[in-house]
């Protein structure tokens, strides 16, 4: 009777062990240094776990499955050049992923001082903060929250800025940019402070950015409406619609640009993009001319594609010993008033 007791308790002391075994072994968790796991209960979040970890409460399970939150970012595709998305929590295991990453937003537009619009890329490196994952765990979309945090950073920055002053600011805009997301973190990371931290270490921030051709954006925007290419004569309606507008019709960020353009250039230079300017400008008069479709007979003088002083030179090459006509002169009743024959 007494051995039969005993085996009975031996094979109940060798379930249990066998239970705590197994309870063990699917209840373990280790936490490296560049990975962890969130943890809830019917309150919500509990703790992220750090080292070799078994949960010994029935009521304390690992963040994981369909009900686990979005944790991505938008990060560069080393294949495409393009966009990818890229995971730090992994569904099926709840593992997260804390090793250093980069960030980077869809190209986006920022108005400097002097409201010149800039396109720019920015690039972010920022990993998950252990101590903070109550954060990300409450978060409904990390992507969008740390893509609109990195956005206002940069434009906050920039917009400090006039757009001849940025070429020469970059490593003080991307600075001061790193520090704007650190402080964002540091004020918001406790109950009761203002903000709210997003559960991340921000390392470092750079960026590169183009300004856009704003004289090609109206153009392209005047014509081929509807996604389809524009014909012929769309695209000249557009480019006489522009002529006729005028130098008036041109925003304060343009004529800014032109502006920068004769900024800190000796005068020989000055003087070649003005001719260049001017004859733009003849250009265009001769062709609002020539579209009206009536026949007008004007001399190379009156449009200014000639000067002067080259009339008379070519009038006195023609007419060999003659006296090249001068208004001046001419006034005071020189070379009897008359013009040269040409």
């Amino acid at each position: 009777m007494n051995m039969v007791l005993i085996v009975a308790v031996a094979a109940v002391v060798g379930v249990l062990l066998l239970g705590l075994i197994f309870y063990v072994i699917s209840r373990y968790y280790e936490a490296r240094y560049d990975r962890t796991y969130m943890t809830q209960d019917d309150r919500g979040f509990r703790r992220a776990l750090e080292g070799k970890v078994v949960l010994w409460d029935f009521e304390e399970t690992v963040v994981r499955g369909a009900q686990a939150p979005h944790v991505d970012f938008v990060a560069l595709d080393p294949t495409t050049g393009g966009r990818r998305t890229v995971r730090l929590l992994d569904r099926k295991t709840g593992s997260i992923n804390l090793r250093p990453h980069y960030c980077a937003p869809l190209p986006f537009e920022v108005v400097t001082a002097d409201s010149h619009k800039v396109i720019l890329e920015a690039r972010v490196q920022f990993s998950l903060n252990r101590k903070l994952l109550k954060h990300v765990y409450e978060i409904q979309e990390f992507s969008l929250a740390i893509e609109t945090r990195i956005q206002s950073a940069f434009r906050s920055e920039i917009g400090k800025r006039r757009d001849e002053e940025l070429r020469a600011a970059l490593q003080d805009v991307e600075r001061a940019a790193i520090e704007s997301l650190r402080q964002s973190e540091a004020e918001g990371d406790e109950a009761g402070e203002p903000g709210m931290a997003l559960g991340v270490n921000f390392h470092t921030a750079s960026f590169t950015y183009t300004q856009p051709d704003e004289f090609a954006v109206s153009v392209s925007n005047a014509v081929g409406s509807n996604g389809q290419p524009a014909t012929p004569a769309q695209v000249e309606a557009a480019r006489a619609a522009m002529r006729a507008q005028g130098v008036l019709a041109l925003r304060p960020q343009q004529i800014d640009q032109l502006a920068d353009v004769f900024a800190n250039r000796d005068p020989a230079s000055t003087a070649a993009i003005l001719t260049l300017l001017e004859m733009q400008t003849r250009q265009n008069i001769a062709e609002a001319l020539a579209g009206s479709g009536q026949l007008m007979v004007v001399t190379p003088q009156e449009l200014g594609l000639i000067s002067a002083s080259a009339q008379r030179e070519a009038a006195t090459r023609r007419t060999p010993g003659a006296v090249a006509y001068d208004p001046a002169s001419a006034a005071n009743g020189a070379n009897g008033g008359a013009r040269p024959p040409i």
